[in-house]
């Protein structure tokens, strides 16, 4: 047991180092109702204040989890190590990582791509170098092991690293549960492109003479069970439009994928690419989606990463999400917000934690190859070297792959081996 002495016991310090220490260490924790019962306490103690108290662990206060700065805050480094929010030359830890996880920063950018999403360039964590790493696992990490040390029989971190996969069903299926328009339409710019040969497999799977191709990425992850701990199916739920190229969810072979999913992880809803400003364009995509399975759906991820803070997630966690996975980067690997462990959001106009989770990933195939024009090698090098800084800091390794690639169908036939032996790395 850990006894925490608070000087300034806000709902935001309350949240994160609930999070810290609690969800993040696994720590039982106990907070002082005075100064007096801290003082005179034995055993393991930490204090976050202005206070120091002997034979206790202090965490000093700079103020800036009350009045967040408006600008970005001062990041020095040293050795590679960045630190923020200095009294004295020591880290008030606690407020860096609300900064991060409040999405403080995410809330104030102004700045927009063609989809309506920050740039990844315009971030924060991005401009000064934090999200090449776990930044706020780390920090967290070596405060465990102070208090470790400190009291090596009394205190023993909890949290075990955790490999889960999650794929975006953005096709479902590659020829079939399509309209004749658009099937006849495909066959013509498949002509142009003097493939006949994929004119034939269209209309041969359409006639039900050979399975859709893109079934195969269901069976592939199911495969490879051994080698992950959780895996997430987020199924698009819409097609027919420029950005949204889903089976139509009438169709069998589309209900038999949601279901078979269903047999080999969790199904969540991938919510189309204008459901981010139309919230019941999502909730009937939702909807669709519990039909079919017969059970509620409470996991999601944006189509295309797209969502309106802090509207979206306000939203979602009114509607009974459990969990959101559309934090992460679309052209690039890395820690967004610093971190690779869930965390609860903090809707900071209500001034209240939600219990909406915020998963973020580390990596997604399309970021790599399409934005990156990374090669197989070169994925999987990347992706492994992810990996290996969430299991050094016992987080959860979030991957995020998409049902074209492992297919492994035509132009994708190279993923699927990728896909192996990123997932068997990510498991050692």
């Amino acid at each position: 047991m850990l006894l925490v002495q608070l000087d300034k016991p806000s709902p935001r310090v309350r949240y994160v180092v609930g999070h810290v220490l609690g969800r993040m260490l696994g720590l039982d924790v106990t907070y002082a109702q005075g100064t007096e019962e801290f003082r005179s306490a034995v055993g393991p103690r930490l204090s976050y204040g202005e206070q120091r108290f002997e034979r206790a662990i202090h965490i000093p206060w700079s103020a800036a989890i009350e009045d967040l700065p408006e600008h970005d805050p001062d990041v020095s480094v040293e050795e590679d190590i960045r630190r923020m929010f200095l009294v004295n030359g020591e880290e008030d830890v606690f407020a860096g990582i609300f900064y991060l996880l409040s999405l403080t920063d995410e809330l104030r950018c102004k700045e927009r791509d063609a989809h309506g999403r920050i740039p990844s360039s315009a971030l924060f964590t991005v401009r000064k170098g934090i999200a090449e790493r776990p930044w706020v696992d780390e920090k967290v990490m070596a405060l465990g092991r102070v208090l470790e040390t400190t009291w090596p029989a009394e205190l023993q971190c909890a949290v075990r690293y955790r490999n889960c996969v999650t794929v975006d069903m953005d096709n479902i299926l590659r020829y079939a549960g399509r309209s004749f328009a658009r099937a006849f339409g495909g066959s013509m710019k498949d002509l142009l492109r003097g493939d006949g040969s994929a004119v034939v497999e269209r209309w041969r799977v359409r006639g039900g003479a050979l399975p859709d191709p893109f079934s195969k990425s269901i069976e592939l992850i199911a495969s490879q069970h051994d080698h992950w701990h959780r895996c997430i199916f987020f199924f698009l739920m819409r097609g027919g439009t420029g950005h949204d190229h889903a089976a139509d969810h009438d169709f069998e072979g589309v209900r038999q994928a949601i279901r078979r999913a269903g047999d080999v992880g969790i199904v969540g809803v991938h919510p189309s690419y204008d459901s981010s400003r139309a919230r019941d364009m999502a909730e009937k995509e939702r909807t669709m989606l519990m039909r079919i399975r017969g059970k509620g759906v409470h996991h999601t991820r944006q189509h295309f990463l797209r969502w309106d803070l802090p509207g979206t997630l306000r939203e979602l966690s009114a509607g009974g999400y459990y969990e959101d996975h559309t934090l992460g980067f679309m052209d690039r690997a890395g820690f967004r917000v610093g971190t690779c462990t869930p965390f609860p959001w903090y809707d900071l106009e209500r001034e209240q934690e939600t219990r909406l989770m915020l998963h973020p990933f580390a990596v997604m195939d399309s970021a790599l190859i399409e934005h990156q024009g990374m090669g197989p090698e070169e994925v999987v090098r990347t992706m492994n070297t992810m990996s290996d800084l969430v299991r050094a800091v016992n987080g959860q390794f979030i991957s995020v792959w998409h049902d074209r690639y492992l297919s492994g169908h035509r132009e994708f036939a190279l993923w699927p081996s990728v896909f192996e032996r990123v997932i068997k790395h990510a498991c050692l």
